[in-house]
């Protein structure tokens, strides 16, 4: 059975968004993005605002199988913290697809209490 996979991807990755969902298909699971589900100029940039873009995508976690982080930003941390609370198998592909995900790891990493700590070691 196929089972969904959440993509979370920063947004200054969104020029990843295709390759990223080829590879999650090419793994044999449906890719669910937030940037396909969630237009910017219509829910974050836009009259939608990123609060509750934020919580919308929180729930699409919930729905989806598991959660694969792509890249690191205040967002996909956010995220991620959730997909933890919702007990989620995370998987992470930030080197492969994000090479500035350490740097910003070490800045934003601790306002969302370091999760990626826990799950890299």
């Amino acid at each position: 059975m196929t089972r969904l996979v959440y993509c979370a991807t920063p947004g200054r990755l969104n020029h990843k968004k295709k390759e990223i969902m080829d590879f999650v298909t090419n793994q044999g699971y449906a890719p669910f993005h937030p940037f396909q589900a969630f237009e910017y100029e219509r829910f974050e940039g836009g009259p939608i605002g990123r609060e509750k873009t934020i919580e919308f995508c929180k729930r699409a976690v919930e729905i989806c199988d598991e959660y694969w982080m792509f890249g690191v930003s205040e967002g996909t941390l956010e995220e991620l913290v959730h997909a933890i609370n919702q007990g989620k198998p995370i998987k992470l592909f930030l080197d492969q697809f994000d090479l500035e995900w350490k740097t910003y790891y070490k800045d934003l990493g601790p306002k969302y209490g370091d999760p990626l700590d826990k799950i890299l070691k």
